[in-house]
């Protein structure tokens, strides 16, 4: 009986045994590859394709003053009016300064009078000395005075002109054909030496101004070539050099500001217009990718990429350029003929096995 119960229980025992490494042999389904679609990439030299709002300005802008202080007589000059050369925009009230011009003319009299005194006396002293009646040093004195009051009459002279001179310095003149672009006095107003009266844009010649980035101002070649166009009608364009660039920013908005000549532009590119300037930088070598594709490790950018040999993910840390709307132009990070997945990227893992169509090929 003993030996009965012995047997019993090492039968028990040997299919236990058998039913656990059964169990333990026991395998989970293989995952299937799963589809993703790709792209077999390849760089290519690819501008960057800049496009800038920015206006139309005069190339030159005068401040306009008078020479002299005194209060505003008349203005005529108005915001966006048109001016001819020598045009007059504005009076100072000329009364003093036609006082002064009276004074100086007396005092030219006066001198005259008294060098034509002086020169009399000196024929008469010559006269008296060739007779012997006088002494030759009163001909040297009467010589002398009448050198004094000739240098008088010079003095004089200048005088008066330097009067008449500033009785036009009553009267703004327009230097050259330009358009009124502010006015800063009004009749009636006092105004000092040289104080801001008027603004005028020469008419002569435009120029297209944009104020850029730090990142624009130091990528863009002094000798390329801008298209300007309108924005109401971008059918007006001017293609032109950049004539220049401000060294340093604008202590407000940090921007740079660069001027665009306009050679021959259209009469519809009127002061004040808005304009687009458009510049396609010299290219380098990158890979354009679909948005899409670009996922992140480490908070970086990256990518996924299938290998050839094992249909398994690798995710590749990349460097991108820029980025647009659609796209995203990487710079380094991936190798020609890299197949990368370009959608459901959020869904994948490394090392996961894929199925992809290794014809697709990047464009």
């Amino acid at each position: 009986m003993t030996l009965f119960k012995t047997l019993l229980a090492c039968s028990l025992v040997g299919s236990l045994g058998l039913t656990l490494v059964g169990c333990g042999e026991e395998k989970r389904p293989e995952e299937p590859p799963r589809p993703v679609r790709t792209m077999i990439i390849k760089s290519a030299t690819i501008g960057e394709e800049l496009a800038q709002t920015g206006e139309i300005q005069a190339e030159v802008e005068t401040d306009l003053g008078f020479r002299i202080g005194g209060r505003i007589a008349t203005r005529s000059a108005e915001v966006g009016a048109s001016v001819a050369k020598g045009q007059v925009l504005a009076t100072l009230d000329p009364s003093d300064v036609q006082n002064e011009v009276r004074t100086a003319e007396a005092e030219v009299m006066s001198a005259q009078a008294a060098e034509q005194f002086a020169g009399s006396a000196l024929e008469r002293q010559r006269s008296l000395f060739e007779k012997q009646f006088v002494a030759r040093a009163r001909v040297e004195e009467a010589e002398a005075n009448w050198r004094a009051a000739k240098a008088r009459l010079n003095v004089t002279k200048a005088g008066l002109l330097t009067a008449r001179n500033k009785l036009t310095y009553t009267e703004l003149r327009a230097p050259d054909d330009a358009i009124v672009s502010a006015v800063a006095v009004n009749t009636g107003q006092v105004v000092d030496a040289g104080q801001l009266a008027v603004k005028l844009a020469s008419t002569h010649k435009r120029v297209a101004v944009f104020d850029v980035s730090e990142r624009l101002n130091t990528a863009v070649p002094l000798d390329a070539q801008v298209e300007v166009a309108l924005v109401s009608d971008p059918s007006i364009k001017v293609i032109g050099p950049i004539r220049d660039a401000s060294p340093t920013a604008d202590a407000a908005t940090r921007t740079y500001r660069v001027r665009i000549d306009l050679p021959d532009a259209p009469p519809a590119m009127t002061l004040g217009a808005t304009v687009v300037g458009h510049l396609v930088l010299p290219g380098k070598p990158l890979i354009a990718l679909p948005a899409s594709a670009v996922t992140s490790v480490d908070g970086k950018p990256a990518v996924f990429v299938v290998q050839t040999s094992t249909h398994e993910l690798l995710r590749k840390p990349i460097e991108v350029a820029r980025y647009s709307a659609e796209q995203v132009l990487v710079e380094s990070g991936l190798s020609d003929g890299d197949a990368v997945v370009t959608a459901g990227v959020s869904k994948l893992r490394p090392g996961q096995k894929v199925a992809y169509d290794a014809e697709q090929v990047a464009k």
